[in-house]
């Protein structure tokens, strides 16, 4: 990810500006299973940490690397074990230092049958698993973005003791976030895992009807930053989940535009979404060796993981 320069904020902005021009339906709380309000209290800080813990040991995890397929498996592994069915999504594409294998996993709650691939659940919550490529230097990637993928496990978990609301969701880790050379570049260099899902989304029988990015939210010295290109629907159901959960002094609204995996949700699926980051810029450690485990706690991760499914509890609420 990384704060757009005056130049790339007028062409993110154009982007979006066509995106919402298209935009067909208000974001509502939907009549679907409810996300209960015991969920939000279920997710363990801890139990996440423990995840980023274990995907660390196995070292880097840039696209088509050891570290990245060990952390495909150990996915895998515990999502199987929770009751979600997962799909490789594999694909390859041209990027500047030449064509590179990606691979996104996809989950679902589905323990007794395969789930319909084709149609969406109303809710995607994603992130990306990639660390940024270095050939030079060792670099883990912990809270870019280990943080958000242990997250994200735990609320696998969370979710699937609330197997009603389990349904509506789909987990996306994302591969290639990151840009192969120094700088993301929209459309050039970066994004290739979400841009792939993006498009492939628009081939579904139904679309989400929102989805969430989380990025970067492991740092308790940060503020997390509420994205200023999310539907304001959801920025306004976030801020709310703030006061209920009085995160007040952690979580603020992002300044301006930043480009990260949600742009090419908007951009190529037109589809609503909420963009959850860490402010990168007051990390001195961001794309440096630095990004190291002791740079996160279990407290930022639990404030992440609680906020992102009081939102989800928000947004639901039970059939009529």
């Amino acid at each position: 990810m990384i704060k757009t320069t005056i130049t790339g904020i007028i062409a993110l902005l154009f982007f979006i500006s066509c995106q919402k021009k298209e935009e067909a339906k208000p974001l509502e709380p939907l009549s679907i299973a409810p996300v209960p309000a015991v969920a939000v209290e279920q997710f363990s800080g801890q139990r996440a940490f423990d995840h980023v813990k274990a995907l660390t040991d196995f070292g880097p995890r840039p696209p088509e690397s050891e570290g990245y397929q060990k952390s495909l498996s150990y996915l895998e592994k515990h999502l199987h074990a929770l009751g979600w069915k997962t799909r490789r999504s594999s694909f390859k594409s041209t990027t500047p230092v030449g064509a590179i294998n990606f691979t996104n996993l996809l989950a679902r709650y589905s323990p007794d049958r395969d789930p319909d691939w084709r149609a969406s659940p109303p809710f995607i919550v994603s992130g990306h698993l990639d660390s940024k490529r270095y050939p030079d230097k060792v670099f883990l990637g912990v809270n870019d973005s280990g943080s958000s993928t242990g997250v994200m496990l735990e609320i696998a978990r969370v979710l699937s003791e609330n197997k009603g609301a389990a349904l509506n969701v789909e987990l996306v880790f994302f591969d290639g976030e990151e840009a192969l050379l120094e700088d993301m570049v929209f459309k050039k260099d970066g994004l290739y895992g979400s841009t792939n899902y993006a498009q492939q989304l628009r081939k579904r029988n139904s679309l989400p009807s929102l989805g969430i990015v989380i990025d970067l939210v492991g740092d308790p010295k940060v503020d997390l930053l509420i994205g200023a290109d999310s539907h304001p629907a959801a920025i306004a159901q976030t801020q709310k989940a703030v006061k209920t959960l009085k995160l007040d002094d952690a979580v603020k609204l992002a300044p301006g535009s930043i480009l990260d995996d949600h742009v090419p949700l908007i951009v190529f699926a037109n589809l609503p979404v909420l963009h959850l980051i860490g402010d990168f810029e007051k990390m001195p450690y961001w794309h440096k060796e630095g990004d190291t485990l002791e740079k996160i706690s279990p407290d930022a991760l639990e404030n992440t993981g609680k906020l992102t499914l009081q939102i989800l509890h928000q947004f639901t609420r039970p059939k009529n």
